[in-house]
């Protein structure tokens, strides 16, 4: 049997076809936190979905035979069985229409827009219901509107969308449905099927054997070609082809961008490339007293405050470490360290901004953030939300500075960065001796809203005490990381 989602993974790769269809001891025993809070978003969005269909039938399955040919409806009542069972679909929703004798087919997305792989997804599924005898005359993807802002109850009608996307939808399926009979063949085959890996691992998503698939095809762990910062699909397969698989083998007759460049030559000559005049330079706009911030978010889909949108991060924690003058040289300087932590199921903006205005000086000293986009867009949303915080928050917006952007401007290119300007890609190079591998339980921003969420929105935590202060221990270390890299940079 070739079903909707066999089929999606046959489109992304035939390997990850085969290998799901007969390998599936190779596959994680079990589902992530975050993907599983994933799933459960789209099923809240799902929730949401059936009351604008009131009269629609949620879940039907189409089952159909399949010969090898296109699959053409073989008449007879709908959704009759029919020979072997080799087509499966089963549609979010579906409404008839008697006097047409039609079927709608709407599939639920939880992203805020038609993304390309939503139209395969929707033809496989017209395809098998046609093929099992349903009349399928429009199909619709219902998704997020981006703009909707919840103020009350939260209106399905405001925050879903329903698009009519059945041109696509046929001609996609036009284009598709000549590939489902070498789907079925690939999933039969007897033998493990062979592909070049390029970009496909994680293009739509993720795929689970990356843990099998790489190894088995050489890829180093570290420093291969598909580590290459920036690498195009062509520039990729133009180094397959020559045989090159590691970043240091990388020959100089190859065209590269300035940062693929420094990245390959501080990975042959194992020596960082340093701009000491440029760090200083950039270093010189800083203004004392220094405040290094970081903020924590959760970013639902369906929005749980007033004057939030789907997705919108709401900030619900942040970090702040303060030095108030400049540290003599080769010395770390006094640092002082503020925090906080909402609890509680309200919207946590209010007291964060009460505690950050107390925190930080209105009108004095740098703010440093490590990718000031994430940060000052917080600050602008949380502008609108709260007005009469507005004059504190572009205040602290207009003090902002990127230490990422040095990194980024390739002032400082460590053969360990990897290529990557992520404060954990740079923190172990700089400053090996503090980690974030030490730390419990939460290790990376995604974990640290799940966490939050838990803690405050879910059955309550066995040690709830603990939870509070692993996500106090992480949001520390980003800010901790941000000062012990400014100052090794300093003294570089």
């Amino acid at each position: 049997m070739l079903s909707k989602s066999d089929f999606m993974k046959f489109l992304q790769c035939r390997k990850y076809l085969w290998l799901y269809k007969n390998r599936r001891d190779l596959l994680p025993e079990e589902v992530s936190e975050q993907q599983q809070a994933i799933f459960d978003q789209g099923f809240a969005v799902e929730d949401y979905a059936a009351k604008l269909l009131p009269g629609a039938e949620a879940q039907l399955v189409a089952r159909a035979p399949f010969t090898g040919k296109p699959a053409q409806p073989y008449g007879g009542k709908a959704g009759q069985r029919r020979g072997n069972d080799m087509l499966y679909a089963r549609a979010d929703f579906v409404t008839y229409d008697e006097e047409s004798d039609t079927y709608d087919i709407y599939e639920v997305k939880s992203t805020t827009q038609v993304k390309p792989e939503h139209l395969p997804d929707l033809a496989f599924q017209k395809i098998t219901f046609q093929a099992a005898g349903y009349k399928v005359r429009k199909t619709f993807l219902v998704h997020l509107n981006n703009e909707y802002v919840r103020q009350g109850k939260i209106d399905a009608h405001e925050l879903l969308i329903i698009e009519d996307i059945t041109a696509d939808v046929e001609k996609t399926a036009k284009e598709i449905e000549p590939l489902i009979p070498e789907a079925i063949a690939t999933m039969q085959k007897p033998q493990e099927v062979q592909v070049r890996i390029v970009k496909q691992c994680r293009n739509p998503y993720e795929c689970p054997f990356i843990p099998y698939c790489w190894p088995q095809a050489h890829i180093p762990e570290t420093n291969s070609v598909y580590d290459l910062t920036r690498i195009s699909e062509s520039l990729l397969v133009e180094l397959l082809d020559r045989g090159i698989r590691r970043v240091e083998d990388i020959p100089d007759d190859v065209e590269l961008g300035p940062e693929q460049a420094a990245q390959v030559q501080t990975t042959k000559t194992q020596k960082s490339i340093i701009n000491r005049a440029g760090i200083k330079k950039a270093l010189a706009k800083l203004k004392y007293p220094l405040y290094f911030l970081d903020y924590e978010t959760v970013g639902p889909a369906i929005p749980l405050w007033d004057s939030t949108r789907p997705y919108q991060q709401v900030c619900f924690q942040y970090s702040l470490h303060v030095l108030r003058e400049p540290p003599k040289k080769g010395a770390k300087g006094k640092l002082e360290h503020y925090e906080h932590l909402a609890s509680g199921r309200d919207n946590p903006v209010p007291g964060l901004l009460k505690q950050l205005k107390h925190d930080i000086a209105d009108d004095q000293g740098s703010v440093l953030v490590w990718y000031k986009s994430f940060e000052m867009t917080r600050n602008q949303e949380m502008a609108e939300m709260y007005p009469e915080y507005r004059g504190f928050l572009e205040s602290v917006n207009g003090r902002v500075y990127d230490l990422m952007e040095i990194f980024k401007a390739l002032l400082y290119v460590h053969p360990g960065f990897g290529g990557s300007c992520s404060i954990k890609a740079v923190l172990p190079a700089l400053v090996p001796e503090l980690s974030y591998d030490n730390l419990e339980d939460i290790r990376e921003g995604t974990m640290a809203g799940l966490r939050w969420l838990q803690l405050n929105f879910g059955k309550g935590l066995e040690d709830a005490g603990r939870v509070r202060q692993n996500l106090l221990n992480y949001c520390e270390r980003d800010t901790l990381a941000m000062v012990r890299v400014m100052g090794e940079i300093r003294n570089s």
